[in-house]
């Protein structure tokens, strides 16, 4: 499914990043600072890691030292991109297949952008409630829910399950299948 939306139209064009060779305290500060929940870590143009508040919890939690310790030790190396090019609706669902709320914007190998869930909300707030939609459909599909009832082939009474339109217990859905 495409909106017609780019996300070149929705990501942020000038992320905050910082170089790998900051310290934690210092990464801490400034994300305080930009009131911002992530910091790309880069050295030039290309992207080596993201560190987020996940990232710092985790860190807090093993009471190592934020002023020593540097920000590529922690950061989390492996990172899911999109291309500016990408329709919105594939950033949405890559942000949901991946479990993630943030996806740095890539072209050749060059760190353009970031996207995050604020943007999409902010542009298409629409496409939430398509996604929304879907998952409820894509779920049914995979596991209905069955109802009391009779079965339409047998006759049987108990759980029945919707099947093309029709109304089956268990084992004569089994046999449709």
């Amino acid at each position: 499914m495409k909106t017609g939306l780019k996300v070149l139209d929705a990501m942020s064009q000038n992320p905050v990043t910082i170089s790998p060779t900051k310290t934690i305290l210092e990464c801490s500060r400034i994300m305080l600072k930009k009131n911002i929940g992530s910091i790309l870590i880069v050295n030039g143009n290309n992207l080596q890691g993201i560190l987020t508040e996940k990232d710092l919890v985790n860190f807090i939690a093993k009471g190592l030292n934020p002023k020593k310790v540097l920000v590529s030790k922690i950061m989390t190396k492996k990172i899911d991109t999109i291309e500016p090019e990408a329709d919105l609706f594939e950033a949405l669902t890559k942000m949901k297949t991946e479990k993630v709320r943030r996806l740095p914007v890539v072209y050749k190998n060059k760190l353009a952008g970031m996207l995050t869930l604020n943007d999409i909300l902010k542009i298409q707030p629409a496409l939430f409630e398509i996604i929304q939609e879907r998952a409820k459909i894509e779920s049914s599909i995979i596991s209905p829910k069955p109802i009391e009832g009779e079965c339409e082939l047998c006759d049987n009474y108990g759980k029945i399950y919707e099947v093309d339109g029709q109304y089956l217990c268990e084992e004569c859905r089994a046999e449709q299948e």
